[in-house]
């Protein structure tokens, strides 16, 4: 997908506590992949966290969550079928203006409020109040958070439609991505099976 170049003058700010591990309640401090440390200032690295809402008990429990640096990301994006990654792009360039969305993100009274660039899944425009599962991404860089054309929200029904995009090998390397970092039982392991991380 081709986008603008962004050369950011403001459009950062202290990494806000969502954007933590909820294991540490601290920024995540090393790359899941090479374990090189993240925070330390030019080091750019993405976070990930797949996320369940409980709706009766108020409750949001986080399913997975990581960060990797772009050294990693981008060695195992590269690892991916193309034409997994060619379909991806398709879907994402189809439904949603990314230049669009971070002018319009950036024009509120408050741009650089983490709530109103996760406020709706970003393919389907669902609210997040409204979405039981769902996944955040954000791009960071050391202590940071960088609003690029992330950070975004993504609804589980928009996971569930990329994944019918993947091709078998594509499928094969994220589920090996999964088995090698989070040493899930089972029935966990199912469960995560339908969501998409998206390197």
């Amino acid at each position: 997908m081709d986008l603008p170049p962004i050369h950011l003058s403001h459009e950062f700010e202290p990494l806000p506590p969502e954007l933590h591990s909820v294991a540490t309640g601290q920024p995540f401090h090393s790359c899941i992949a090479c374990n090189r440390h993240l925070l330390r200032d030019g080091m750019n690295y993405l976070v990930e966290k797949a996320i369940r809402f409980y709706p009766l008990d108020g409750v949001h429990y986080v399913v997975f969550e990581y960060a990797m640096c772009l050294h990693c990301a981008q060695q195992i994006r590269d690892e991916l079928s193309e034409d997994s990654k060619q379909r991806i792009e398709s879907y994402f360039a189809e439904r949603v203006n990314l230049v669009a969305r971070r002018e319009a993100l950036l024009s509120l009274p408050e741009p650089l409020k983490l709530d109103n660039w996760l406020s709706h899944c970003m393919v389907t425009g669902t609210p997040r109040t409204a979405c039981t599962e769902y996944q955040i991404f954000a791009q960071c860089q050391g202590e940071n958070l960088l609003y690029t054309y992330i950070p975004y929200l993504i609804s589980a029904e928009a996971m569930a439609e990329m994944q019918h995009l993947i091709s078998p090998q594509t499928r094969q390397i994220l589920d090996d991505f999964m088995d090698a970092n989070f040493g899930l039982p089972p029935e966990l392991r199912a469960l995560l099976q339908e969501r998409l991380i998206l390197i």
